[in-house]
């Protein structure tokens, strides 16, 4: 491979990388519409439970967890493509001197820091999952009564 031939890779790669961080940046934008949608709902519920507006707890608690599983999705989406462009630029990487990201894949998958590597998705779709025990939560204290009512008679 000739110097012009590396030149162009080194292009591609940097063009590339900058892809991958547009698209975290993409999925950092996504993860706080969710949050921030979640949390507006959360705090109408509260409302509902304080007024005699009741029923609608319910319609609102399935809109969030709908919402919390739409969001489970995205983020898996993201993970998809984030996976991809990596593998993309490993294969970069072959034809540059040092292949920074591939080591640092290496490193983190073989735990060399003092604990294991948590990735990122795993603890990203924690939050969405506590949202939806919290929407069912919430379901649950409203037909609880209803269903004791029909047990007793």
């Amino acid at each position: 491979m000739d110097k012009e031939d590396r030149k162009i890779i080194f292009e591609e790669y940097k063009l590339y990388v900058q892809t991958a961080e547009n698209n975290s940046d993409r999925r950092q934008t996504a993860n706080n519409f969710f949050l921030s949608f979640n949390s507006i709902l959360i705090s109408g519920t509260g409302f509902l439970l304080a007024t005699t507006g009741k029923p609608w707890l319910i319609l609102l608690s399935l809109v969030g967890i709908l919402s919390s599983f739409l969001w489970v999705t995205t983020i898996n989406s993201y993970r998809q493509l984030n996976s991809g462009k990596f593998k993309v630029i490993h294969d970069l990487e072959e034809y540059l001197p040092y292949a920074l990201f591939k080591k640092e894949w290496n490193y983190l998958g073989k735990g060399i820091q003092r604990r294991k590597y948590k990735k990122l998705t795993l603890v990203e779709t924690g939050v969405p999952y506590t949202f939806m025990l919290l929407y069912g939560f919430l379901i649950l204290i409203q037909i609880i009564p209803y269903l004791c009512l029909l047990w007793s008679s």
